[in-house]
């Protein structure tokens, strides 16, 4: 019986497919926790960059501006968007150019002494509650992206 084993045991054919498999079984979910880092960060960068858009609008567009966005009348006339929504829909159109939905997110805006007056800083915070793009059972994570700026115009 023992012969019958031993020329089996030491035979190499099928070694490769089954080192093959157990690696797969390793680096597979080591490559998905990889995608998910490198979007986590790709999405956190996108956030960023969409509030200081925002940021950078609602600079140009305060009380001097004929088109002002924020609480405060304009020079010109009455600001004709007092609740900043301008500023909401760039920050929203900046992030969906890049492939995020901002509909599950907040988008707060934060005027200095609640008025729109040249040299008042403005903040844009957007908050983001992440979803995995392979759904795979992460713990919920939310990004944030702040930028804040000194009202120009």
């Amino acid at each position: 019986m023992r012969h019958l084993f031993r020329g089996t045991l030491r035979d190499d054919q099928g070694s490769n497919g089954v080192e093959t498999a157990l690696a797969m079984l390793v680096a597979t979910p080591m490559l998905i926790c990889l995608f998910e880092i490198c979007m986590f960060c790709y999405t956190t960068a996108v956030l960023q960059y969409a509030s200081r858009q925002g940021v950078q609008y609602a600079m140009t567009h305060g009380t001097d501006a004929p088109n002002c966005s924020g609480p405060g009348g304009s020079v010109h006339s009455a600001c004709p968007d007092v609740a900043g929504a301008n500023v909401t829909a760039v920050v929203m159109a900046v992030a969906g150019s890049s492939g995020h939905i901002l509909s599950s997110s907040q988008i707060q805006l934060i005027w200095a002494n609640n008025t729109n007056n040249p040299g008042n800083p403005v903040t844009v915070q957007v908050q983001y509650p992440y979803k995995t793009y392979s759904h795979v059972p992460f713990p919920a994570l939310t990004i944030n992206g702040t930028a804040t700026g000194q009202i120009v115009f």
